[in-house]
């Protein structure tokens, strides 16, 4: 009988959520996953991140404390031999019933999204939870927040699930180290890989294009030349598509015979310190020295691996490893950053009403953006906000006498367009450079018509603004 698997990751900010998210559906580089067998994976909840992470943000409270967790992922599978001498359906029924469990610990809206992973080497489950107690408030505490309440966990999944499906709780007290989910990843998946295959050949040399007829050409030689032309291009859209496949396949080859190295080494360090720890654990022990006795046997089929390139190809492969991770961190960081822009444009937009009851700049600006709304039918994204925060700028300081600095605090603080630091400097130039102007028209346009300064010409002569 083997072990029921529950481990959980605490996730503590939008960019742990996007990346945890990312991983679940393969927008990211996880060289542990077989794209070839992706499609058996499952998903429930959301089919892309952009949906799940939509549901994520709808489920967390309109407060939220700087150092809450904002979510919990987590990890659920079994011992890898039980899990791969179950059918897909037997399989699929532990899942279901585990995704239950979870929905009743902390309520079917809070489950947001749950995948099954079968492309990695033993089957698991990932589900991400956002932890709102009873108070409808952030709590994962409550949860998770004792070892006394993890343990408890883990024994009422393994009564009320695992057993039911074969699967029994690991020892209580043992002092067996729990791993990380990102380590039991790499644990489970330390099978030998193979590097990939290059089954496209460099292809044929490509045939001379035909030589186009000249003016005086009959039309049947031109005919032909369109014909012989026409066979050509196919022929070349073959040649370069072929070409580009087999420099596609040696470069994965290359890239992922570096991984392997890499991994490998690490597999090793890590041998000594798993048998140590598989002693500490009778009932896991067959399963441990397996593997650990098979890392020796991976190190030495690598090495004729590491033997095809040099040192300097390793490291420039390395390179080009680390600037990709530079370039998904940025990436990441940007989608969190719009993300956290969107939510506060809503968040505006759905406040627009009550600015009718203020007065002064905040009042016309929520009349003409209610106005505005109105004429999309409600869609916000069909409105130009920086247009309609002008034109009210415009209006308040040159024809109400709104000072240039209340509009723009006003504007700052009320209009979706600003909930972007780029549009907030961008307003506020704007407002400095015409604010005085638009400030001098209004004084100007006021002005008592037997009024005159010394040196000045007669009101019927001086120029308009």
């Amino acid at each position: 009988m083997g072990f029921a698997i529950l481990r959980t990751a605490k996730l503590k900010s939008g960019q742990a959520v996007r990346r945890s998210l990312a991983h679940a559906f393969r927008e990211q580089d996880t060289p542990n996953a077989d794209p070839n067998r992706r499609l058996d994976n499952s998903h429930h909840g959301a089919l892309t991140v952009s949906e799940a992470l939509g549901k994520f943000n709808a489920r967390l409270p309109e407060k939220v404390r700087k150092n809450a967790v904002l979510g919990i992922e987590y990890l659920i599978g079994g011992s890898p031999e039980v899990m791969h001498g179950k059918t897909r359906d037997e399989q699929d029924l532990y899942f279901r019933d585990a995704l239950q469990w979870l929905q009743e610990k902390h309520g079917a809206a809070n489950v947001v999204y749950a995948c099954i992973h079968r492309d990695e080497q033993t089957p698991h489950l990932s589900a991400f939870v956002v932890p709102i107690d009873e108070r409808g408030k952030l709590n994962c505490r409550s949860f998770l927040g004792v070892q006394h309440s993890l343990r408890q966990m883990q024994t009422d999944f393994a009564a009320k699930v695992g057993e039911q499906h074969g699967l029994e709780r690991g020892i209580q007290g043992s002092k067996a180290k729990h791993v990380s989910i990102a380590q039991y990843y790499s644990r489970v998946n330390a099978e030998l890989e193979l590097l990939p295959e290059i089954t496209t050949p460099h292809p044929k040399p490509l045939s001379h294009e035909p030589e186009k007829p000249g003016i005086f050409a009959g039309n049947e030689a031109r005919r032909g030349y369109e014909e012989k032309h026409k066979a050509w291009m196919v022929e070349r859209t073959a040649y370069d598509k072929q070409k580009r496949q087999h420099i596609a396949e040696t470069k994965a080859r290359r890239d992922s015979a570096v991984k392997i190295v890499d991994k490998a080494q690490q597999q090793a360090r890590e041998a000594v310190s798993l048998k140590i720890e598989l002693e500490q654990s009778k009932k896991t022990n067959a399963f441990y020295v397996k593997k650990s006795e098979g890392l020796a046997n991976q190190v030495k089929q690598l090495q004729g691996v590491v033997d095809l390139f040099t040192p300097a190809e390793i490291q420039a492969a390395q390179v080009r490893w680390q600037r990709l991770e530079v370039e998904n961190d940025r990436k990441t960081a940007e989608a969190a950053r719009k993300v956290v822009i969107e939510v506060e444009s809503d968040k505006r937009v759905k406040a627009l009403p009550k600015l009718l009851e203020r007065a002064g700049v905040e009042y016309n600006f929520g009349l003409k953006a209610v106005a505005a709304l109105k004429d999309v039918s409600g869609d916000a994204s069909k409105i130009d906000w920086k247009a309609l925060q002008l034109a009210v700028a415009r209006e308040s300081i040159g024809c109400d006498g709104q000072s240039a600095e209340n509009v723009s605090k006003a504007l700052l603080k009320h209009s979706p367009a600003c909930a972007d630091p780029a549009n907030q400097a961008e307003l506020k130039e704007w407002i400095k450079v015409r604010g005085p102007q638009l400030e001098a028209a209004y004084l100007e346009d006021r002005r008592p018509l037997g009024e005159v300064e010394d040196n000045q010409p007669t009101p019927q002569n001086t120029p308009r603004m």
